[in-house]
């Protein structure tokens, strides 16, 4: 599996941060789910306020972009849908 980040945000309308580099480390260790958190992504940039979060990367040559917002986790290689069902 290739997988590539290029760019990820962690932001409200008054505060935003680059965790590309949190989201590539955590990557490069074979795990692709991104907790979208305030512990995972180093802090609360806006105290009291819902975060989103969107990330654009590479997954085996092709350009993904996905955003959740905070709370939830994103799957950065989903299992095909014919191996949820199953």
């Amino acid at each position: 599996m290739a997988l590539q980040i290029l760019c990820a945000q962690y932001a409200t309308p008054n505060a935003n941060v680059d965790v590309t580099l949190i989201c590539q480390k955590a990557v490069s260790t074979g795990n692709d789910d991104i907790p979208v958190n305030n512990q995972f992504m180093g802090g609360d940039p806006d105290i009291g306020v819902v975060k989103q979060f969107g990330i654009l990367y590479f997954l085996n040559g092709t350009l993904t972009a996905q955003t959740a917002q905070e709370g939830q986790t994103v799957d950065l290689v989903p299992a095909p849908a014919a191996a949820k069902s199953a």
